[in-house]
This record gives C-alpha cells, structure tokens and sequence, in this order.
C-alpha cells in the first residue's frame, strides 16, 4: 500500500503520541515528520472534529488517514470526500 503526500497520524492518548515521536524522531516508520500534517501527532478522538481542524484545507493531494489506538470498539467515521 503507498502512502499518499500528507499523512495525518492521528492517536488518542498521550502514550501512544509519544510512542509515535520516537518512532518518527528516530527514522523507524515510512514516513518522515515533514510529511505529516502540521509535522506533528494529532490528537483526537472526534472523527468530525479531526475534519473539521485538518480535512476543511485545501489540498492539492490525497491525505493517508493513519490512526494509533488501543481500543478496538472505538467508532470513527469520515465523511465521504
């Protein structure tokens, strides 16, 4: 699977934020912290509200969606492009 130009890496905790820092301070994962939106983690929980603060820009390119959690009964649904 290719990655588009701009990631959104999104984690709802603090631990797994961090987990994420290191792993993109420290050349681990496919992606640079020069691709990622605003080139940090973004916490939230809120699918609307993540659309709302970053999908509403204008982009010229595709956005990879990739999201870090620990609970696999959370529900985040994006709205169709």
């Amino acid at each position: 699977m290719e990655l588009a130009k701009y990631k959104a890496c999104i984690c709802e905790g603090s631990a797994e934020e961090a987990i994420i820092d290191i792993l993109v301070d420290n050349d681990l994962l496919i992606f640079k912290r020069e691709e990622m939106l605003e080139e940090r983690v973004i916490r939230c929980r809120s699918a609307k509200r993540f659309e709302e603060r970053c999908l509403r820009k204008g982009f010229d390119e595709q956005i990879s969606v990739i999201r870090i959690l620990d609970s696999r009964r959370e529900e985040f649904r994006l709205s169709k492009a």
